[in-house]
């Protein structure tokens, strides 16, 4: 339909790539999973967007066969949902990633390469505005736990021409995180958190 935005939803892992372990039976993938799912759900309550995922099952799919969902299907957005871990036990908190200008610059100096890099260059400033909606609303969650913006080369987000953040939701190797991170109804809040932050972008 017209007027209906195209908002890629990523989330990590998936299939025998399980990410972080939180428990015997709770993995990185399950979870980053259900918070996408009930984005989904929630976003498409909208009317205006349009929901891809680059999954919707337990199943692996590579960086670059999310990227090619990603561009294939002519997304204006794209949020990858990640669980953190390391750091020592006492790390806690969530960080935000968007692709920057050091990204940028590790590409080859062709001509080629200029050209793409001005285009994601581009979507750099509405990448950071996303970014910092989110900080906002994530910050109602996790009081005075945000860990930061930060710009980093990410195999995900390289390459692509649209506004694009990874959002590392919680520390597994903090118990507290972890706690957070295994409870449905947090899951289901760090959704709406995500949810709100995409509402008020558009």
């Amino acid at each position: 339909k017209q007027g209906r935005h195209v908002v890629i939803i990523d989330p990590a892992h998936g299939g025998s790539d399980i990410g972080i372990r939180l428990s015997d039976k709770e993995y990185e993938k399950n979870i980053t999973l259900a918070i996408s799912l009930a984005l989904k759900k929630e976003l498409e309550k909208l009317g205006n967007i349009r929901v891809q995922m680059t999954r919707v099952s337990d199943k692996l799919v590579s960086f670059s066969e999310r990227k090619k969902i990603a561009t294939s299907t002519q997304g204006e957005l794209l949020v990858s949902v990640h669980i953190n871990a390391g750091f020592g036990k006492n790390s806690t908190g969530y960080e935000i990633y968007y692709a920057g200008f050091r990204d940028a610059q590790t590409a080859q100096s062709n001509s080629k390469e200029i050209l793409k890099d001005m285009a994601r260059n581009k979507y750099l400033n509405d990448s950071i505005r996303l970014a910092q909606l989110i900080q906002k609303n994530m910050d109602n969650i996790f009081p005075r736990k945000s860990r930061g913006i930060r710009d980093a080369a990410i195999p995900v987000l390289e390459g692509l021409s649209i506004p694009a953040v990874i959002v590392e939701i919680g520390f597994a190797t903090h118990p507290e995180d972890r706690k957070k991170l295994m409870d449905v109804k947090t899951q289901n809040t760090i959704a709406h958190a995500l949810y709100q932050s995409i509402k008020d972008f558009y």
